[in-house]
């Protein structure tokens, strides 16, 4: 009977154990995407408030790039402001180790300002 017990015990720590790394591997999933969609946010902002200022589309880009030069970005300015979209790919690792990329944007729009600087 005894051997019984200690043989349920270590299924249940392997089991338990597999269950942890899983749910792990998921946190740390969902905590990349998040980081790396508020940084694109964070550099949208930043992007479209520079070409605000300047009133320049091209400056917006070039900031952004700048600052993540791996990032994708389309800088347009309609009317009275300048839109902002930054996209970067995330690297993560999908199931059975196989490597997966997933795509975040972050967007951001800023009204150009009549006190703008001028070059």
């Amino acid at each position: 009977m005894t051997g019984e017990r200690g043989s349920a015990l270590i299924g249940s720590v392997a089991i338990g154990f597999l269950f942890v790394l899983v749910i792990i591997q998921a946190l740390l999933t969902i905590a990349r995407l998040a980081s790396a969609s508020g940084e694109a946010a964070d550099i949208a902002v930043l992007a479209a408030e520079h070409g605000a200022r300047y009133a320049d589309a091209g400056a917006a880009a070039d900031l952004a790039h700048r600052l993540r030069p791996d990032a994708q970005v389309e800088s347009t300015t309609s009317g009275s402001s300048i839109s902002v979209v930054v996209e970067l790919d995330v690297p993560l690792v999908g199931p059975e180790g196989s490597p997966v990329r997933v795509t975040v944007k972050g967007r951001a729009t800023a009204p150009v300002s009549p006190y703008r600087s001028r070059p």
